[in-house]
């Protein structure tokens, strides 16, 4: 057959497209492909990204890792299931739609509930989901066939099914409790929604006259706008400074209520005045404090943020204007008594971003104490295991503390809560989820029945994903087979939102847990360390990494050339380690670009050799050893060997890192660098010693496609299928799909641990010289003539046959193997274990200058040799140093004390 002639450079835009819609027409990525005969099921359910999302560096890693995992297992002949879809996204997805009302002059509230949920849908199948199709560019081998989405109606029976049956365990309850409202979102937020940061802000001291007359009773604040809602002061019983004044009446300023100064604990002597304001409406720990003394709840902030009719004159401002304008008013009346700076920490809401407001509302809850206790034993009992394992303690520990869940929502957009209110006897009916639709109720049979306004908690639906994807409540072939899945990959951030509630809510309904193996992988950062937000500009687009286009990061504008998806999913995983946070700039992924090339470029050179000595069938393991093997060969076959059992442990061992760089040191050191090259001398030469050569090329290069395929999935298969056309195969044939093959498993007949031994010392031969090279100028293509020195006549033998490699490798004019080889005019010498050599640069360089900088080393390593050996002879430094410390001197001494000698022998040689 003709030389296969690829072109000189990889242009990723040219394949990636074809290789997945090849893939995916085939029918590749869908449940079960390549299953093979007795080999068990692995199942990962994608984190749903929501409908509103667009690819992120944080999903392209997530989903990198994912994938990399999946092909593995495929290619284990696993029954693979890689189950995709979206989120409902409730409060992003009614965001996104109440602003394109705004756009047109309206306003969601004056918009009929169904209008506006019907408006949701249609922009949803229009525009939703620009994320999933993201994901196809990234390579992602999902079962797309079964993409679902939270709001599906199989999965929203499922949502209605655990309600039920969590309101019949008594796990779901209503009731009156203090929440964390949004103010502007107007919804409660459940306590994992809220995000804690530290502000400054000020403790103001305000005067509260006693009703009496007879003074005053200073307390302290961080919300003075609050004050319309005090319902006591509360001093500790133990305090004598008020011990006087319990049960005595204050007098608030501007509105002149009367409130009684209370005995509590809560109050801190040592903190401030130690008099506390108490509003029990607005705080929650002055909410437990107005319970334990029968307190009124008075709400002077409304739930949109803006102060309430019983708030005087500053009726209808917003709390944060309230609060400088009552402050300037208190000022001038005298109650402000002085303020001090601090830092305190600040609820903010974790969607809007605005400091939510503590406030008390009639709200559903599920009991979380009993599925907590279920969920904790899975890790304690050691059936769930965390990747990196420190983050099971931050998983126990939460569910230790769990507090009741908060999942009902005042916005239309989501699962509406499946319970009717009765107008007539004021109970409640929560339907079977096959008949969702009551009308009448379940209590009295009135039909004066209406379904409650609020919808569930986004999490609660992605709570169920694991299995309500899969069909429960019914008993379906997907649920027998696929679960309880294997693996969840996702982000340090959702371990509460997410995480936890699928493993009880998995326990309360299935008795079994989601997965057995949760990894945590760490957060994309900017190059400084810093969370990368559109806010401060330093995000990076995965999209514009793999296909071009302009990306400003950091206040630049950064011309991306496109990487192609192969080598953003290879930068990825170079930099997953231990879970550990990665610091990204748009130049890292020339690391997984460069590494692209090399893989082009050293398969272009192979398939140009192989198709000039086409064979019939793929070689396998008994093919080559059915041939004379030379010493290269058998050494190449034995890495190969030692590679994939690597990659296999590093990713049995959850190590991406060291499975990415596992399969790329054998591609660049072992093959390319030290076997292509020497092999290139075989192809020259042809004869037998040219198809052995071939043989073993296309194996080794067939096996480390397959090793490098589940991270670079698009360059290996692409390669792959043009490998087999020099193998009596054709590229594309239906069903032949690398991605469907064996993933490589370790021949024993193939290694031969004695190569390794014996190549480990022919490089480091040949890596003296290149050194010597390198530390003098002298260019590669120039031929040295050099003598190694053997301490005995066998080990003289023993590299006598090694002689050509040697010569080739290292590019010499002469060599010289003997126990007392004479040593060249104008020589270097360098020690590798027992062997000396020897390498002339006569002609090559400037003997005077040479000679002056291997007397300036000797001088520098002389001056250190004194410190150490000064260090050493001090018994205080034995004493005190650690011993791996001292260790390490004696062996840094001994080292330069060798260098030393060589050194001394080599001007000795310069003369």
């Amino acid at each position: 057959m003709p030389p296969l002639d690829l072109p000189k450079s990889y242009d990723a835009k040219s394949h990636e497209v074809d290789v997945y819609q090849r893939w995916e027409g085939a029918g590749c990525f869908k449940a079960g492909a390549g299953h093979r005969d007795g080999k068990p099921s692995y199942t990962i359910a994608i984190p749903p990204p929501n409908v509103t999302g667009v690819l992120h560096m944080g999903h392209a890693l997530n989903n990198t890792l994912q994938d990399t995992l999946i092909r593995w297992r495929r290619m284990q002949g696993r029954d693979v299931l890689w189950q995709p879809g979206m989120d409902h996204a409730g409060i992003a997805t009614e965001a996104v739609v109440a602003k394109q009302l705004e756009a047109e002059g309206k306003r969601k509230e004056q918009t009929p509930r169904d209008e506006f949920i019907a408006r949701i849908w249609a922009w949803k199948e229009q525009s939703g989901g620009t994320i999933v199709k993201q994901l196809r560019k990234l390579g992602s081998s999902c079962d797309w066939s079964r993409e679902r989405f939270t709001m599906d109606p199989g999965l929203s029976r499922a949502v209605r099914t655990m309600f039920k049956k969590m309101v019949d365990a008594d796990l779901i309850y209503r009731g009156t409790r203090m929440v964390n409202w949004s103010p502007v979102l107007k919804t409660a937020l459940s306590d994992d929604e809220v995000d804690v940061k530290d502000k400054q802000g000020h403790l103001w001291k305000l005067r509260y006259d006693l009703a009496d007359g007879s003074g005053s009773i200073a307390v302290e604040t961080t919300r003075p706008e609050t004050f319309f809602g005090d319902s006591a002061v509360a001093v500790n019983p133990s305090d004598e400074r008020y011990r006087a004044l319990i049960g005595s009446m204050v007098k608030l300023p501007i509105i002149g209520r009367e409130i009684p100064i209370v005995a509590d604990e809560h109050a801190d002597p040592g903190k401030g005045t130690g008099a506390v304001k108490i509003t029990p409406a607005h705080d929650p720990n002055d909410y437990e404090v107005g319970k334990r003394h029968g307190l009124p709840l008075i709400r002077v902030i409304g739930l949109d943020g803006a102060m309430t009719a019983l708030c005087a004159h500053f009726a209808g401002m917003d709390r944060f204007a309230c609060r400088k304008a009552l402050l300037k008013e208190f000022e001038a009346s005298g109650v402000l008594l002085g303020a001090t700076e601090i830092t305190h920490a600040v609820g903010h809401s974790e969607r809007s971003g605005e400091p939510i407001e503590p406030m008390v509302t009639e709200q559903w809850f599920v009991r979380m104490a009993p599925l907590a206790a279920r969920a904790v034993a899975e890790t304690r009992a050691d059936r769930l295991h965390f990747h990196p394992e420190r983050w099971t303690k931050v998983y126990e520990h939460w569910l230790d503390n769990v507090r009741d869940w908060c999942i009902s929502r005042q916005i239309w957009w989501g699962h509406r809560i499946p319970a009717w209110h009765c107008a007539s006897c004021a109970k409640i009916t929560v339907p079977d989820a096959d008949a969702p639709d009551p009308t009448a109720c379940a209590h009295c049979g009135a039909a004066t029945v209406t379904q409650d306004p609020d919808v569930l908690d986004t999490w609660f639906s992605s709570a169920l994903w694991p299995y309500s994807t899969l069909g429960w409540p019914d008993a379906t072939p997907e649920m027998s087979r696929y679960f309880p899945t294997a693996t969840l990959v996702t982000d340090r951030g959702i371990i509460f939102f997410w995480v936890a509630r699928m493993v009880m809510t998995s326990l309360f309904a299935l008795d079994k847990r989601p997965f057995s193996d949760v990894y945590i992988h760490g957060t994309v950062n900017d190059e400084r360390g810093d969370k990368m937000s559109k806010s401060k500009g330093n995000g990076i687009d995965p999209i514009i990494m793999i296909e071009g286009g302009v990306q400003h990061y950091l206040g630049k504008d950064y011309q991306c050339p496109g990487y192609g998806a192969d080598a953003v999913r290879y930068t990825l995983l170079d930099m997953t380690t231990e879970g550990q946070d990665l610091k990204l700039s748009p130049s890292r992924f020339e690391t997984g670009r460069n590494f692209a090339n090399k893989v082009w470029n050293a398969g272009r050179f192979l398939l140009m050799n192989l198709s000039e000595r086409p064979l019939a069938n793929p070689p396998t393991a008994q093919d080559l050893l059915a041939r004379e093997l030379g010493f290269p060969e058998r050494w190449l076959l034995d890495r190969l060997q030692a590679a994939t059992n690597d990659c296999t442990r590093a990713l049995d061992g959850w190590r991406f890192n060291d499975y990415a760089n596992g399969a790329y040191r054998f591609f660049r050191d072992d093959l390319c660098d030290w076997y292509v090259e020497w092999a290139k001398r075989a192809f020259k030469s042809g004869g037998d010693g040219a198809q052995t050569a071939a043989l073993v090329l296309w194996y080794a290069f067939e096996r480390t496609l397959r090793l490098l395929h589940p991270g670079m999935p698009f360059i290996t298969e692409y390669l792959w299928q043009q490998l087999q056309t020099t193998a009596g195969g054709q590229p594309w044939t239906a069903g032949r799909f690398l991605m469907l093959q064996a993933w490589p498993e370790v021949e024993q007949v193939l290694a031969d641990a004695s190569a390794g031994a014996r190549m480990d010392e022919l490089q480091q031969l040949v890596i003296a010289v290149r050194n010597t090279r390198n530390q003098q100028g002298v260019a590669d293509g120039t031929a040295l003539a050099v003598s190694i020195a053997t301490p005995d006549a066998a080990k003289a033998r023993a590299l006598e046959a090694d002689r050509d490699f040697l010569i080739d490798r290292g590019n010499f004019s002469a060599l010289a193997i003997a126990v007392d080889a004479a040593k060249p005019a104008a020589a270097v010498t360098s020690v590798v274990g027992a062997l000396k050599v020897h390498v002339s640069l006569e002609g090559q360089v400037d003997l005077a200058k040479l000679k002056d900088q291997l007397t300036k080393r000797t001088q520098q390593l002389e001056k250190s040799i004194a410190g150490k050996q000064g260090r050493l002879g001090n018994a205080d430094y034995i004493a005190r140093a650690p011993a791996a410390q001292v260790e390490e001197t004696k062996a840094m001494l001994a080292k330069e004390q060798a260098e030393v000698v060589t050194i001394r022998e080599t001007l000795a040689g310069l003369g």
